[in-house]
């Protein structure tokens, strides 16, 4: 079950009162974003990812596995006051976690955080505009048991987001990038993955291909070493983006 983080009557009071004291004031989530955030976008180009995804106002987003809530607050932005983001976070990640992200998604107001486990995630069939997997596919595309093929949880868990989009919807996923052919086992010890096992484990799961970039590439990077081994930094790894569609 997900554990969303719900505010009582009297916090949704002094909630809406702060939030039209800070839109008063012109603040925005490029305001609430850390220092920390802003200096990894040399490497993460988050204006160009974003024209890339193509978020419209009013768009309702899982973030899976959203850690620290760099792209919730691009999304929140993105999607307006209509749209609405479910930041997934493990409950060990929230307890670490939000005494800096609670007051973040309070002030945004469209950013609900989902605690549950990295595998599991419901929803309402059918109701969300785009499932969005941000460096995490590497860390369910390997089972020892399944060995090369697709393992189970990666089937299940693309089964779910098939289920949870609306038709037309589209699933996101970026992650480091390993050399196509690389074995799973191999590319999983890297914390990378193929971008043909991201095609073949999505598509397996009735998703179209709708498209990949190559705007995160970078072509000092191996790919045969674990990304945070590169000299260069962690957002310098080569990533591709790959979007896929559920179809209509």
């Amino acid at each position: 079950m997900i554990r969303f983080v719900r505010r009582s009557s009297v916090a949704l009071a002094a909630f809406v009162i702060v939030i039209a004291s800070v839109a008063s004031e012109g603040q925005n989530a490029q305001d609430m974003r850390t220092a920390a955030e802003i200096a990894r976008d040399q490497g993460r180009k988050p204006q160009e990812v974003m024209a890339y995804l193509d978020i419209q106002p009013g768009m309702k987003i899982w973030d899976h596995a959203s850690a620290t809530g760099y792209y919730s607050t691009l999304f929140s932005e993105a999607v307006g006051p209509t749209g609405k983001i479910y930041a997934q976070i493990s409950d060990r990640g929230w307890n670490r976690l939000q005494d800096a992200l609670r007051p973040r998604y309070e002030m945004l107001g469209n950013v609900e955080p989902a605690i549950t486990l990295l595998r599991d995630f419901e929803g309402e069939d059918g109701t969300f505009d785009m499932v969005f997997l941000g460096l995490i596919y590497h860390h369910i595309h390997y089972d020892e048991n399944a060995g090369n093929q697709r393992p189970e949880r990666a089937a299940v868990f693309f089964n779910k987001a098939f289920r949870l989009l609306k038709p037309g919807g589209t699933l996101v996923v970026i992650d480091h990038q390993a050399p196509d052919g690389t074995r799973r086992e191999d590319s999983a010890e890297w914390h990378r993955a193929t971008l043909q096992n991201a095609i073949d484990d999505v598509t397996a799961s009735g998703f179209e291909l709708a498209g990949t970039s190559d705007i995160l590439a970078n072509p000092d990077d191996p790919q045969n070493i674990h990304f945070r081994e590169l000299p260069t930094g962690r957002d310098s790894s080569q990533r591709f983006i790959a979007k896929f569609r559920k179809p209509e």
